[in-house]
């Protein structure tokens, strides 16, 4: 019987995540003539009781619930690479700790996986959060779909399963600023969707920032699109026409009508509208250059301080773990 492990990333959700590994649980456990399971809890650097209500948990579940702790806030990619990197599963199901995506799903993914679906995800036909991330997400997701992955849905997702071999391969490669679900569709060979409405947060507040979104749309387009730096190279090219143009017409009315080049102050605006776009180029290309100083350097994606297996899982683990370092 096949291993289905579902890794969950936590942040700042103590008040809920007992309720809701409770509410997985009964839904997993409808399922056990299908699939084994095991349940991962990453903690992401919580700040808050998270990791208490993680470790009443593993202690009342120990042979369905494993702790992965993390020294700090990673970042809810480097935790799900982390729960990966840890978990057994032959598939991996991937869902946010406050269950804003409907856990039944699960289980008809996992069917699609077993009838031969290397990836399946969950895209968000309506969502019942408010009108600036309903808004600020079509925004992200559509750019990123013109200019730099056309195989994303407009939608986007969060919620999905892999093969154990895109898991393994997510977990290998290490890649830092990383845009996950592009990834993702680069290393699957056939990918299936369930169309979902995304639930209100019913508790607590989330931690995914404006500014955590414009890191992860600026990560999204450094690694998937070619735009920006074609967008310099295009602009460039335009002044130097439009600098050879002007340039003409100044001496063509030098010579032939005496008129002399007047006018400080535009002048000026020119000099300080040139300037700006010479430091959104260099800002630009430093974007790009220090994703590639980032990830040579080989900095570690996470640290984790401890964590605590499955009873289910420990001996399939620790194979798996000397495979991967015969491997590597």
């Amino acid at each position: 019987m096949p291993t289905l492990s579902v890794v969950i990333p936590v942040f700042r959700d103590e008040l809920s995540i007992e309720n809701n590994f409770a509410t997985l649980k009964s839904v997993l456990d409808e399922c056990r003539t299908e699939f084994t399971y095991e349940i991962i809890l990453v903690n992401d650097g919580s700040p808050d009781n998270s990791l208490v209500a993680l470790e009443r948990i593993h202690t009342r579940y120990p042979d369905v619930a494993g702790i992965v702790n993390l020294t700090r806030n990673f970042g809810q990619v480097p935790a799900i690479v982390a729960g990966m990197e840890y978990c057994s599963g032959d598939c991996v199901a991937v869902i946010s700790s406050d269950l804003q995506d409907p856990p039944e799903l699960i289980p008809v993914m996992f069917r699609k996986w077993a009838a031969g679906i290397q990836t399946v995800i969950g895209t968000r036909e309506s969502r019942e959060d408010s009108w600036q991330d309903r808004v600020s997400s079509r925004i992200f997701y559509k750019l990123i779909k013109r200019w730099g992955l056309a195989s994303l849905p407009e939608t986007g997702f969060d919620f999905f399963l892999v093969d154990r071999r895109v898991a393994d391969r997510l977990v290998e490669i290490r890649e830092r600023n990383s845009f996950l679900q592009g990834q993702i569709l680069s290393f699957s060979a056939s990918v299936d969707s369930i169309p979902y409405q995304r639930r209100r947060r019913r508790v607590g507040t989330s931690g995914w920032t404006l500014l955590k979104k414009l890191k992860y749309f600026a990560d999204a387009f450094a690694a998937f699109s070619f735009v920006p730096i074609r967008f310099i190279t295009g602009l460039g090219l335009l002044l130097f026409i439009g600098g050879i143009i002007l340039s003409t017409m100044l001496i063509v009315q030098r010579i032939f009508f005496g008129t002399s080049a007047v006018g400080w102050s535009s002048v000026m605006i020119s000099m300080i509208m040139l300037h700006g776009i010479e430091m959104l180029m260099l800002g630009i290309l430093g974007e790009y250059l220090w994703r590639t100083l980032d990830q040579v350097r080989e900095r570690p994606l996470f640290m984790v301080e401890y964590h605590k297996l499955p009873f289910a899982s420990s001996r399939h683990r620790t194979a798996t773990v000397a495979g991967r370092a015969g491997r590597r």
